[in-house]
């Protein structure tokens, strides 16, 4: 278990640095812009997270499976050809939705929502570097410099966003708008991306940038698709909450809601950080028969996980108006979404690691069909809810897909690899 604990927090150093950068830029644009702007420039940039799934059409997650492969095989020709070919379909991709994206923004949004307008059409410029970065994270990813591949966008980007906010601040002043924050996360955008081509070519094989590209076009896109609709569903779920309280009650409300999704998140962060290490030893485990060694293992880390995320929740049930105001006046009016969503999420802990397990068993395929339906009630509900409730609606209905996904995951788990998360069990 200690062992497990340093793996753990080693490997993912990156994500609390990231974490820790993009709330101080959250604190500073929330002071900065005040709630709707604030709002405004999540919104945006919301959007284009969302819009850079379909722009990469999966290949992402296509290439950190099939370059490890071929590597292993020395088949440099194939990896040279599958690189070309994703660089080539996201860029046609990325352009064609922010044309499509840019008609549909000019004709939605209205006259008097100017501002709005400039941001979205500002943010689209990201689009195409995004889903360019999105390749070569996967890239490296494939050739196993995980911690390197994701530098670029969990270190660089969230410290270049703050210096350049820093600086825009004091320059600007009072004229500090959304639009020049947006302007500043494209920016931001663009460097990092020209720093994850510039990784790629020191680390990618010699024999790969010599090789005559070899293409299995068909083949690649058929199988890239599944890895977007898998990584649709992640993202959807993540930020239909934020997408639709802005675009059913507008971006104040989203700016109220960033920190209170933000603070919930802190729950479920030592789960995030378990599941990277568990991965290989649940599978590895599973693949041999220690079923009662497996068992042991997860029930011990789902207690260190609600020991600490019960923590993190009695602070913020406790101190909750306090931390909202860390952002600025007015915002603690979402102090009683903070409540729900911190519940909901503390329960959660309690079965998050379901997912991984079935995944890590060869039943992946459960946990796509539960994402879907946690995908399809969030936003349902978040149609229902936020016209009637606002914030507290969208806080109300991420809960319920939470609870709802965490519990169906729990029953497949159990039914298909026969593994509970009963604590009171002995170990």
């Amino acid at each position: 278990m200690k062992r497990l604990l340093r793996r753990a927090a080693g490997t993912f150093g990156l994500r609390i640095s990231y974490t820790f950068l993009t709330f101080v830029t959250s604190v500073v644009l929330a002071r900065l812009l005040g709630k709707s702007g604030f709002g405004m420039y999540i919104y945006v940039v919301s959007w284009v997270y969302l819009l850079a799934i379909p722009a990469t059409l999966g290949f992402e997650g296509l290439v950190g499976r099939e370059v490890s492969i071929y590597q292993a095989k020395f088949a440099w020709r194939d990896i040279c050809g599958l690189l070309q070919w994703a660089n080539l379909l996201t860029i046609v991709s990325s352009f064609v939705i922010a044309a499509i994206a840019t008609a549909v923004g000019i004709i939605s949004v209205s006259e008097n929502d100017t501002q709005l307008l400039l941001c979205f059409l500002l943010v689209l410029l990201a689009l195409p570097m995004m889903a360019l970065r999105n390749i070569r994270r996967g890239s490296m990813r494939g050739l196993n410099r995980i911690v390197l591949g994701l530098f670029p966008e969990m270190l660089v980007a969230p410290a270049l966003i703050l210096m350049l906010v820093g600086l825009g601040a004091v320059w600007l002043r009072s004229n500090f708008t959304p639009s020049w924050a947006v302007g500043m996360y494209v920016l931001a955008t663009g460097i990092t991306f020209a720093l994850s081509v510039i990784q790629l070519q020191r680390v990618l094989p010699f024999n790969v940038q010599t090789a005559l590209p070899r293409y299995y076009r068909v083949n690649w896109l058929t199988q890239a698709l599944p890895f977007m609709f898998l990584e649709s569903i992640n993202v959807i779920n993540a930020r239909a909450d934020l997408l639709m309280l802005g675009q059913l009650n507008g971006v104040e409300a989203t700016g109220i809601y960033v920190p209170v999704n933000r603070g919930a998140q802190l729950i479920v962060f030592v789960l995030m950080a378990f599941n990277g290490p568990l991965s290989p030893t649940i599978a590895s485990l599973y693949s041999t028969g220690k079923r009662q060694e497996l068992q042991k293992l997860l029930l011990k880390a789902v207690r260190v996980c609600l020991l600490i995320s019960a923590i993190a929740t009695t602070v913020l049930l406790l101190f909750g108006r306090q931390y909202l105001l860390v952002f600025g006046p007015g915002f603690d009016q979402g102090l009683d979404a903070l409540r729900v969503l911190c519940v909901g999420k503390v329960l959660y802990v309690l079965v998050g690691l379901a997912p991984t397990v079935l995944s890590m068993t060869g039943n992946a395929q459960f946990t796509a069909i539960t994402g879907l339906i946690s995908v399809l009630i969030n936003v349902i509900l978040n149609l229902v809810l936020i016209p009637l409730y606002g914030v507290m609606g969208a806080a109300i209905a991420t809960t319920c897909g939470l609870m709802v996904s965490g519990i169906i995951n729990t029953i497949w788990t159990y039914k298909k690899v026969g593994i509970h998360f009963n604590l009171l069990a002995k170990t």
